[in-house]
């Protein structure tokens, strides 16, 4: 139950320069077919801390993996970022010509992609793919070269590392390709990496292993991550804090106890709440919010969860609501402000 006694509204805070500071945000995809222009991210702000991992989580077509192509600027060709600021520590990564993003790709930030062959070349060995960015960032070459290539893969707890690389994807299983993309990804020393859903094609076991694996990557490099998951456990295995999109929006951001213990948004006591239905009902039945999410093509008018929301007020069906500042997290709910009724 939400606590509309701990009610106040946000204030503008001096807070000193973010790892990744993401402002206004706002990415669209157009239609080839019909022109409909889709707000797939509208207006989502965050920041990063380095050495942190941040969750971004929320139903599938919230945004959540939107925002990740938009940072690292990898959207597909209908997609496109119309507005807001992405800056890493300090440089603004949407101002940056095509040629140096790309220098800052693999160097600075990466991307672990959900489905393994979405980086992987079926043609190609292993081992020619993860000699790629060693040679390119690198300049690697020769022994040094496969002496890396070995030692990546070992990090990742890859066996026979030697012949691995020898392989085409194909002989390999999915975690274990899960993992080469880990180490291609990891092969330029990254500050930033951005993982959209990981393990969602991995079994629990082999789950667990990877997330415990990106942990301890994480500390040994000092690694800044940003985790996109449909999934709370995963979120609250390996995340310090959480951001919940929903609609393409950002609608609450608290660190990972916080939103656990105390949710602050409607969206988000209803999410988690179907997790715990789905742990105590043995899976035997599909448990779901009732009603739909707003078509993002179409403008909205007032909050865009006001209709599947049980505490909707009529200042909701209005007017958008704001971030307002609750004890450690925020939230873009009405009912955390001193004036709505």
């Amino acid at each position: 139950m939400i606590d509309t006694q701990a009610k106040r509204k946000t204030t503008v805070s001096q807070d000193p320069p973010a790892f990744l500071h993401v402002d206004n945000l706002r990415t669209e995809i157009t239609s080839r077919r019909s022109g409909r222009v889709v707000r797939a991210v509208n207006g989502v702000s965050f920041r990063l801390e380095r050495g942190r991992i941040l969750g971004i989580v929320g139903e599938s077509g919230c945004g959540k993996s939107m925002t990740a192509y938009s940072i690292i600027r990898l959207l597909p060709r209908s997609a496109r970022t119309v507005g807001g600021r992405i800056e890493l520590e300090g440089v603004d990564l949407l101002a940056l010509r095509e040629g140096e993003m790309a220098k800052l790709r693999g160097t600075r930030i990466a991307m672990i992609f959900q489905d393994p062959m979405m980086t992987l070349d079926p043609l190609f060995t292993i081992g020619d793919q993860l000699a790629e960015p060693l040679r390119k960032h690198k300049g690697l070459s020769g022994g040094p070269l496969r002496e890396r290539m070995l030692e990546l893969l070992r990090q990742f707890s890859i066996s026979s590392p030697e012949t691995r690389l020898r392989q085409y994807p194909h002989e390999l299983s999915g975690g274990m390709l899960q993992r080469v993309v880990g180490a291609i990804a990891l092969a330029a020393d990254p500050e930033l990496v951005i993982a959209d859903e990981p393990t969602t094609a991995l079994d629990p076991t082999v789950q667990a292993q990877y997330l415990d694996l990106l942990d301890n990557l994480k500390k040994s490099r000092d690694l800044s991550l940003i985790i996109v998951t449909h999934d709370f456990g995963v979120a609250a295995r390996l995340c310090d804090d959480i951001l919940v999109m929903y609609a393409g929006r950002a609608v609450e951001k608290a660190p990972v106890e916080a939103t656990f213990d105390t949710p602050l948004h409607p969206y988000t006591q209803a999410l988690l709440k179907l997790v715990n239905l789905s742990d105590t009902d043995g899976g035997d039945h599909f448990v779901t919010i009732e009603g739909s999410p707003p078509d993002l093509s179409e403008p909205i008018e007032g909050c865009p969860f006001a209709p599947r929301c049980p505490h909707k007020m009529p200042i909701c069906a209005d007017e958008d609501p704001p971030e307002f500042a609750v004890d450690s997290g925020a939230a873009s709910c009405w009912l955390y402000s001193e004036t709505a009724t």
